[in-house]
């Protein structure tokens, strides 16, 4: 079985969340979902930021993503709800 971990990503938004940009944290990744949102509330206060909204979400992901390179995306709906997606990038191989 495929050991699953967490990833957490923090936005900041304006007061309307129509400008929003990411957060650093000191810890994206957690070795499950629920230590992730534990720490959620601590790493928004703690965040530094002056943005009006501070968004967080922790988002389940295979090992398998951490070690490859894969792209984040992430989007924030009307109601200020923080989705979160991963694609992985295909592994290029060079060859004679």
């Amino acid at each position: 079985m495929e050991h699953v971990a967490a990833f957490m990503l923090l936005v900041g938004c304006s007061g309307d969340i129509s400008v929003c940009k990411e957060i650093p944290v000191p810890v994206p990744a957690y070795e499950s979902v629920a230590e992730c949102r534990q720490q959620l509330p601590l790493q928004i206060r703690l965040s530094g930021t002056s943005d009006k909204r501070v968004l967080g979400a922790c988002k389940e992901v295979s090992e398998e993503v951490f070690q490859q390179s894969a792209t984040v995306d992430w989007t924030v709906s009307p109601d200020g709800r923080l989705a979160i997606s991963f694609d992985a990038e295909p592994s290029l191989v060079a060859s004679r």
